[in-house]
């Protein structure tokens, strides 16, 4: 009998400690909290703020807006009882909008709707969209774009195939004050282009549409580039010879000049191989840890000749650009975001005007670096136009 007792015992601890424990916070009551007061509307850029006053509940947890960005899809923001501001982004216009306020407590209990009318000014996407404008450029078409606020959007290029049909044949994702991209590699012949900004509420800009004809681009072959070596030129350093600049590797490696040299600015030239019209250059930073810092190249200048004049004189060279690498992000030295990663790994494009006349060899003097040193490097140079 002693036994059969345990045996029930037993039992009854098992199913005593089998039984399933609830998950997260336990119910305190079921009383809903009151509701925010004194509600106040801050009208921005495709949203709104919204101000109030938090109801006296000791165990208020949050206060949550509702409302509906696009027909049949519901969103909500939350804001903690240490906030009395709710932001509202997303809207793709400025039509009058209901957003419902909740308070909500500890148990889940929510509070009777509150309703408030925000009215949003343009947004981003639409202030940003009347800025776009494209032009034809060699191998391709190139857009221009202004974006003051910084505003994380998208530009898409758009081409109208045999079928008669728009399809995107380039995106830029950009937060840049004064953004660029060109979509290169087109044949020469007119086509139908369409651009336009998108958000990442997939808010969309009109279609800014128009008829261009790209003008023709190869890439210098840089099997034909050589290294000329002028009086006033910077030699190399640390064993990164010039030669690298045209090998086809892009890295952590390429043409280095001697630290604490005491002389600025630096140049160096090169001799193309040939003659033609540059369209375009493309600088690749020193890549890895060095992006943006150190002595990767922050300005310079591209100068050009047809001849080559030996004493390195500047009078018989002719300017062609003035160049300044931009970081996207903005960030202090030191500090990168992806999106800096990407663009320093793409290459930063440089445009040289078309009025500008042929040249066979080319300058690049070095005004300043991102540490503000008395050196520089850098990984790999490309250069472009119509050679033929």
């Amino acid at each position: 009998m002693k036994n059969y007792s345990l045996i029930i015992l037993f039992i009854g601890i098992l199913f005593t400690s089998c039984k399933e424990e609830p998950i997260g916070q336990t119910p305190i009551d079921q009383v809903a909290p009151g509701t925010v007061s004194n509600v106040k509307v801050e009208n921005t850029a495709g949203g709104a703020n919204i101000l109030y006053l938090l109801p006296d509940d000791e165990d208020l947890l949050y206060v949550k807006a509702v409302y509906s960005l696009k027909p049949g899809r519901i969103n909500e923001v939350k804001a903690s009882v240490y906030s009395d501001t709710l932001k509202i982004r997303g809207f793709g216009d400025t039509d009058p909008r209901q957003i419902s306020l909740y308070a909500v407590d500890r148990s889940g209990n929510e509070s009777e709707q509150v309703q408030v009318t925000i009215e949003p000014l343009e947004p981003a996407v639409s202030s940003i969209g009347k800025t776009l404008r494209v032009v034809e450029d060699f191998g391709g078409v190139h857009v221009y774009w202004q974006n003051p606020t910084r505003s994380e959007i998208s530009v898409v290029i758009l081409k109208q195939d045999n079928n008669e049909e728009y399809v995107p044949i380039e995106v830029f994702y950009s937060t840049t004050e004064n953004g660029d991209g060109a979509a290169r590699g087109l044949d020469t012949l007119t086509g139908l282009f369409g651009i336009y900004v998108q958000d990442r509420w997939e808010n969309q800009s009109e279609i800014l549409y128009d008829t261009l004809t790209p003008l023709f681009e190869q890439q210098f072959d840089r099997l034909k580039f050589k290294e000329v070596t002028l009086p006033n030129d910077e030699p190399s350093a640390w064993g990164w010879v010039l030669s690298n600049v045209w090998d086809g590797i892009i890295g952590d490696q390429g043409f280095h000049t001697a630290n604490g040299s005491g002389r600025w600015p630096q140049a160096f030239t090169i001799d193309l191989g040939v003659t033609g019209k540059i369209s375009r250059i493309k600088e690749y930073q020193r890549q890895g840890e060095w992006i943006y810092k150190h002595g990767n190249i922050r300005s310079f200048e591209v100068w050009g000749a047809v001849t080559l004049d030996p004493s390195g004189n500047w009078n018989n060279w002719i300017k062609l650009m003035d160049c300044e690498s931009v970081k996207p992000s903005g960030l202090p030295l030191g500090q990168f975001t992806g999106e800096d990663q990407a663009w320093a790994a793409a290459g930063e494009e440089f445009i040289n005007s078309p009025e500008n006349p042929e040249v066979r060899y080319i300058r690049i003097n070095v005004t300043e670096n991102w540490s503000g040193g008395d050196f520089f490097h850098f990984s790999e140079l490309e250069v472009f136009g119509d050679n033929r």
